[in-house]
């Protein structure tokens, strides 16, 4: 009995993570300020993006080409949409509104996570 109510809190906790760096994604990408989230990328981080960038960075490489694609794609509104929890492949999906040289668009976003060193990190952000 006691194994279940560990294995229960464990996952709980695991949730609390995941919803904890969806939600800082989030509040990151309407804000525009990738520092919200930065420290939730993974070593090697894939990003395919509206603009023709994809392949995959190192964390630091990641957070100046997000920064530099936000300044261009200026957030108007950003919600995730759409969040699966699964223990084994967490990923979300959002909306993101945006103005781009006065025109405004819309792009699906959808960020996924991965465990590294025991702690889960996004491994992918595609906005496209």
């Amino acid at each position: 009995m006691l194994f279940g109510a560990e294995f229960t809190f464990s996952q709980s906790d695991n949730n609390k993570q995941i919803n904890k760096i969806f939600s800082e994604f989030e509040n990151g990408i309407r804000t525009g300020a990738i520092k919200e989230f930065s420290n939730n990328l993974i070593s090697e981080t894939y990003i395919s993006l509206e603009n023709g960038e994809s392949s995959y960075y190192s964390s630091n490489q990641s957070f100046y080409i997000l920064k530099d694609f936000l300044q261009n794609y200026k957030p108007i509104f950003f919600k995730l949409i759409n969040t699966n929890l699964s223990e084994e492949k967490p990923f979300a999906i959002g909306k993101l509104i945006y103005s781009k040289n006065g025109i405004r668009g819309e792009s699906q976003v959808f960020i996924a996570l991965k465990l590294e060193a025991e702690n889960w990190k996004i491994s992918q952000i595609i906005i496209n």
